[in-house]
């Protein structure tokens, strides 16, 4: 990869990976410290919801970033140039302003989450007075920011994944230290579980996790050799984002109710005595900031192909890195020190990011499985309903804002429903609903039966040349 975000389709030369090490990259993008807030919302929020089964469904349904990896492979385009494809120019730039946005907005939590956890070492050991800590904090994050762009793409990748794997070991042993089997287990405290608080959970989850990846599912995938198969190039993704987000997400929720960590206005602290030994506190708190600057940096690679798709052309990588740290560097100064509650801009900000992410999912899985699919394996090639999608998209759209609830507005659905917010799971569903139903009363013929029916007119027309040709000779 060089220094250019390309649209354009892959060459053969530059396929060189493989769909394991795509999971390599999965795993190293979801096994990091920013899902900490996401497994402290689900604890706190649903305390009724079986946490267990609300990680591993969660985890389960990164599926559909596997699903989403195939046109990438297919095709050598990133994903924002195949949902162009899908929804056409004019609609697709509109989503991909708002994936783009969405990715600014992770990276300034991404950069937040960095100075908590700064703040949180300095204050357990007493380095900094308690009133300026977070001010060095902030300084070291935003050095860290603006120079992991400097090192390159490969360099990240490899620090990201080494990173991830040591991380994943800290957690596993704060996880049987801490005895985490007791705060996940399948059933509540109190004795049962609350189906609509586990759909909740699972949803919250869905926002910071599967869901939030899969607009940048091929971005990836073009990349691996074209001898791979069909299955295992979605399967292996889909590995890596279930080991690293379950694993985090497990983490979470175990730290915060054996008070790892403390939350409050102020945001986040993550204190030593909770984690167990100074060498797992300081192991934890070490790659965790690694790998939060590391992954900030694959945000700005994926989402600079989102701009790319707007501007309409190719981007300086480099440049692009670096002007989406000053944007996001701002974005953190504001919810750090302007607004009212990080949580609340944290909770706004997933919502926001969802309503269209959810929907979008949703018409993306349908169309693999329905049209890319079949074309690859050397079957039909279907007709694409772009206006058809539009319309499902913007019914997606306006089905996950009415089951949405979050500072700015509580959606009459999720009022129905106390107050929980389902509006992932809704949003998906009703789209992949709304797109089979479209294919199957309305799409009763292919690209394939179109150029046959070409081939025949045109051979009925050369007929009747050929015919009037003779008949002319006859005359004559």
């Amino acid at each position: 990869m060089g220094d250019r975000h390309s649209i354009s389709a892959t060459t053969e030369a530059e396929r060189t990976s493989s769909a394991p090490r795509v999971a390599l990259i999965w795993l190293a993008a979801t096994m990091t410290a920013s899902s900490l807030p996401v497994g402290v919302l689900i604890a706190q929020l649903f305390p009724l919801a079986p946490f267990l089964w609300v990680v591993l469904l969660a985890s389960a349904l990164f599926a559909a970033v596997g699903i989403i990896s195939i046109p990438g492979f297919v095709y050598g385009i990133p994903t924002m140039a195949v949902s162009g494809r899908v929804f056409g120019k004019p609609v697709n730039k509109l989503i991909s302003l708002s994936n783009w946005m969405s990715q600014l907005g992770w990276q300034a939590v991404v950069l937040v989450l960095v100075v908590y956890i700064l703040r949180s070492v300095f204050d357990s050991y007493g380095l900094l007075p308690a009133n300026t800590s977070i001010y060095y904090a902030l300084v070291l994050a935003m050095l860290g920011n603006f120079v992991v762009p400097i090192i390159g793409y490969k360099a990240i990748v490899t620090a990201q994944t080494a990173g991830a794997l040591f991380l994943a070991l800290f957690a596993i042993a704060i996880l049987v230290y801490l005895h985490g089997g007791q705060a996940l287990s399948m059933t509540p405290a109190v004795g049962h579980f609350d189906g609509i608080q586990t759909l909740g959970g699972t949803s919250l989850a869905l926002m910071g996790g599967a869901f939030s990846w899969t607009m940048f599912a091929s971005d990836y995938s073009r990349y691996v050799r074209r001898d791979t198969s069909l299955a295992g190039m979605a399967l292996w993704p889909s590995l890596g984002g279930f080991a690293g987000g379950g694993l985090i997400l497990a983490l979470a929720i175990t730290l915060y109710v054996h008070g790892g960590i403390q939350v409050g206005p102020a945001g986040i602290s993550i204190t030593a005595t909770g984690l167990g030994t100074s060498a797992l506190y300081l192991g934890f708190c070490t790659f965790a900031i690694l790998g939060l600057l590391a992954s900030n940096f694959l945000n700005s690679y994926s989402s600079a192909f989102s701009l790319a798709v707007v501007v309409g052309k190719d981007l300086n990588r480099k440049k692009f890195t670096a002007l989406d740290a000053v944007l996001a560097t701002l974005v953190g100064i504001y919810m750090l020190f302007v607004a009212p509650s990080f949580w609340d801009s944290f909770q706004t900000f997933l919502d926001l990011l969802i309503i269209v992410a959810a929907p979008w999912t949703g018409v993306m899985i349908t169309y693999v499985l329905w049209d890319v699919l079949p074309e690859a394996r050397g079957g039909l090639s279907r007709l694409l309903h772009r206006r058809a999608n539009v319309w499902v998209f913007v019914i997606g759209v306006a089905v996950t804002v009415f089951f949405s609830n979050n500072p700015l507005w509580e959606g009459y659905g999720a009022h129905l429903l106390h107050g929980t917010d389902i509006s992932p799971l809704v949003g998906v569903a009703t789209t992949i609903v709304a797109s089979i139903l479209y294919r199957v009363l309305f799409c009763h013929h292919t690209a394939t039966d179109e150029q046959g029916q070409a081939s025949a007119l045109s051979k009925l027309v050369v007929s009747k040349i050929i015919q009037m040709g003779t008949d002319d000779g006859k005359n004559i």
